[in-house]
C-alpha cells in the first residue's frame, strides 16, 4: 500500500528500507544536537553567525555557515532579533 501511495517499486522501497545512514546523515545529527546545545547554553539567543562562530572558534569544528544555516533550519532554530 506505501508503494502505491508513493508510487515507487517494492524492491526499491525494500532497498531504501535496509540501507544504513549515511555518513553525512550520522554528522549531521551529531551537528544538530551540538548545535541545540549550544543554543540552549545561550537562552535561544544565539543565531546562525554566533553558532557558527562558537563551533569554529570554540569547538574547533570545520563547518561552513551555509551548513549551520541549514541545520538550524532543519532543527527549528533560530536567534532573537533584537529591532
Amino acid at each position: 500500500m506505501i508503494c502505491r501511495v508513493l508510487r515507487v517499486s517494492t524492491s526499491g522501497y525494500y532497498e531504501w528500507r535496509s540501507r544504513v545512514a549515511s555518513t553525512r546523515d550520522l554528522t549531521d545529527a551529531y551537528l544538530i544536537d551540538t548545535i541545540r546545545d549550544l543554543h540552549v547554553l545561550s537562552r535561544g539567543t544565539y543565531g546562525v553567525r554566533r553558532v557558527h562562530a562558537e563551533l569554529v572558534l570554540g569547538r574547533r569544528v570545520r563547518i561552513g555557515r551555509g551548513w549551520v544555516q541549514r541545520l538550524m533550519r532543519i532543527a527549528g532554530l533560530q536567534g532573537v532579533h533584537h529591532r
